[in-house]
């Protein structure tokens, strides 16, 4: 009964409709918070990895807003006593700095929203690319204007040239180039030099393989409605770039080995590049299918092997999507490696997911993250599920309501991650998974930073040029 009580019912049904806060002792905040952040020590010491389970997710919010409300509340009592002990003794300076802090706790106190403060002050890691950590946000309102009716990725709402015109403004941003030729040799000689082969760009017969998201299609199919898999008009974006640098039709790979290209991806991609290779996991109508090669892989979450057209690549493009995930979080540029590993078409079949170890050691490994050349977040329409419909419109400003219609694009693929992340934290109002992202830093794969807030979205190389951590550039297409 008393169980009962804490909860308000229908009348009519009987059923929970909300709770009574009436019949919450007083102190059941802080007895949850104290048993949130007790729980987190016994579990998430001795098992780091632990952090990312569903429980603890679900317990962050009380843990962190529990001890941000005690914080605060406890330094607002220090600094008042002590100001008051400061001005009978007549010491002014001293009262008037401890009045200050009492204010800024109170502050604090009131503001506490129970989110967790993703800014870090010291970025992790060291920052990869021509400007070192600079990530381009293209934000084109033009490119992407799904307002709900029909599908996403529908041409009639995509117009192929304003998305051709964000992928290559963001390169351009990132190269230092003009067009899109010069911004391509400037990126593959920064590769190159970084890779052992000094001086030289892109050499005719070099092969270049191009990530995409299929993950909702299991099977050959016209398409998969509304559920997230690659954006069309984003692939064709990145191979007209690639062929206006002048890289043959016949040199390049495009697709998901361990999924079926749909024929609304496969039928944008061959209309526009008839020559360009289009990947599946079965091969039919126009697609092709590649074999595995084995030992390039040697982690126990994941099987140890690589689809050979990616394998045998000099280069490769990731071109992941902003959208969340089951029992991992999200599933970004990392997650869509996985992809590579000759996996079965159907997930259940597969047995295992990668970790946090799986997600670092595709970036780090020489055959998978690193050879990506270069790292494009397709972030036109994120979604809230791996499977589910993208928002239909974005509240976060720039965009007030209408689609997200941007790219987040970097060399260095651990910054464009937490780009990514930091947009998509916001927007889905979710947290966690990224752990990966700190232990890539740490190996060496780019620089992980966070920015000062979702209203300013500053990054620590943006707040001071000489610092090391994230620099985000906003890019606005040439009209």
């Amino acid at each position: 009964m008393i169980i009962s009580n804490l909860f308000e019912r229908c009348p009519r049904t009987g059923k929970i409709r909300g709770i009574n806060k009436s019949a919450w002792p007083k102190w059941a905040l802080i007895l949850a918070g104290t048993a949130s952040c007790l729980w987190y020590l016994l579990r998430v010491i001795p098992k780091p990895s632990r952090a990312d389970y569903p429980c603890q997710r679900a317990a962050a919010p009380l843990r962190i807003g529990f001890l941000a409300y005690a914080g605060a509340l406890s330094g607002y009592a220090f600094s008042s006593l002590k100001a008051k002990s400061f001005f009978r003794n007549n010491r002014p300076f001293l009262a008037s700095l401890f009045f200050v802090a009492s204010i800024v706790s109170l502050c604090v106190f009131i503001a506490n929203d129970s989110r967790p403060a993703l800014a870090v002050t010291y970025p992790a890691g060291a920052g990869k690319g021509i400007f070192p950590g600079r990530v381009a946000w293209v934000y084109n309102a033009n490119a992407a204007k799904w307002t709900g009716a029909g599908n996403y990725w529908d041409p009639a709402v995509n117009p192929q040239v304003e998305y051709n015109k964000s992928f290559t403004a963001g390169i351009v941003a990132l190269s230092g180039g003009t067009t899109d030729a010069d911004s391509w040799d400037k990126i593959f000689h920064w590769f190159n030099n970084s890779h052992g082969r000094p001086g030289t760009g892109y050499q005719a017969g070099d092969i270049i393989a191009v990530k995409i998201n299929q993950n909702n299609s299991p099977v050959p199919a016209a398409d998969h409605g509304n559920a997230m898999n690659s954006n069309p008009q984003t692939s064709v974006a990145v191979l007209t770039s690639l062929v206006n640098a002048g890289i043959a039709q016949t040199d390049i790979w495009i697709g998901d080995p361990s999924r079926a290209v749909t024929d609304n991806v496969f039928n944008a991609i061959h209309n526009a590049f008839p020559k360009v290779n289009v990947v599946d996991y079965y091969g039919n109508n126009g697609r092709v299918t590649t074999g595995v090669t084995n030992g390039v892989f040697p982690n126990t979450d994941v099987k140890n092997a690589e689809a050979l057209c990616f394998y045998n690549a000099r280069y490769i493009v990731n071109t992941p999507l902003m959208k969340g995930h089951v029992g991992q979080i999200i599933t970004f540029g990392a997650k869509n490696l996985y992809g590579l590993n000759g996996i079965l078409p159907h997930w259940q079949e597969n047995k295992r997911h990668p970790h946090d170890s799986a997600l670092t050691a595709y970036m780090t490994n020489a055959d998978f993250g690193g050879k990506v050349v270069l790292w494009c977040m397709d972030a036109m329409y994120p979604s809230l599920e791996l499977d589910g419909a993208p928002y239909n419109g974005v509240a976060l400003a720039p965009f007030n309501g209408r689609q997200m219609s941007s790219f987040i694009m970097s060399l260095d693929g651990v910054a464009e991650e937490c780009v990514s992340y930091d947009f998509w934290s916001t927007i889905s109002g979710r947290s966690g998974g990224s752990g990966y992202m700190y232990l890539a830093a740490g190996a060496g794969a780019g620089v992980a930073d966070h920015w000062n807030g979702s209203t300013d979205k500053k990054y620590s190389r943006n707040l001071d040029p000489n610092a090391s951590g994230i620099e985000l550039v906003q890019v606005a297409p040439s009209p």
